[in-house]
């Protein structure tokens, strides 16, 4: 599979840190109501489609370095996990680089689907019985939607699959840290699925770390 990546030790590699917030008045989601198997998945979800913590910081905000074409290698042996978990894919985003693997687990007690879309594209679309995993092989890079076909409509996930493993989804607190980068100068990216796209010029020094954050504006939020 050609990526356009070139994979090899680093020397001296730097290290990007740093936090994504929003500004302004968060929009409040309500919870996603819930249509069936209501013992398990009760009556409503939450709309983790913006998930805020102390001082705006951002959950699930995808941060990646553009347009870098060669450093350390993919993991390819590690895969990529998702899971069905009371009516919810868990996590709500995830990122992942190409030739990885997907594993998608279904922990409920009864059927789940995953139909991935790559922009109005079918990528996969597998059933997957209790208990059981489906694995996928990650080969197109791009912002990929899940979502579940057996009538829960409300279960939605992304995954954020690069040519390159310089790529991390922000925690609780709204961090990333992308390590071992060859030192040179990047276009840094942040995504995230209603606060949309920002980017940073930064540059990485041999060994050493910088912090970038960024402030996405409540105002590009679009709400129901």
């Amino acid at each position: 599979m050609a990526t356009g990546y070139d994979e090899g030790p680093v020397e001296h590699g730097g290290t990007i840190t740093g936090q994504v917030r929003v500004i302004g008045e968060i929009p409040a989601l309500p919870p996603q109501p819930v249509f069936k198997q209501f013992d398990t998945c009760g009556t409503t979800i939450t709309d983790e489609r913006l998930v805020t913590g102390p001082n705006g910081a951002v959950r699930f905000a995808v941060v990646s370095l553009e347009g870098i074409k060669s450093g350390k290698p993919i993991a390819y042996e590690q895969p990529v996990k998702l899971d069905n978990e009371k009516c919810a894919f868990v996590p709500h985003v995830v990122s992942a680089s190409l030739g990885q693997k997907l594993e998608i687990h279904n922990s409920d007690p009864f059927l789940h689907d995953a139909h991935a879309f790559l922009g109005s594209r079918t990528l996969f679309n597998v059933a997957i019985p209790k208990g059981r995993t489906a694995t996928r092989s990650l080969v197109d890079a791009g912002l990929v939607h899940i979502n579940c076909n057996v009538r829960h409509t409300w279960m939605h996930a992304y995954i954020f699959v690069a040519d390159n493993p310089y790529h991390a989804v922000t925690d609780g607190a709204g961090q990333f840290r992308i390590t071992d980068i060859p030192p040179g100068k990047y276009t840094l990216r942040v995504w995230h699925e209603m606060l949309g796209n920002s980017d940073r010029e930064v540059t990485v020094e041999a060994g050493g770390s910088v912090a970038v954050d960024f402030e996405l504006r409540a105002t590009a939020a679009e709400t129901p």
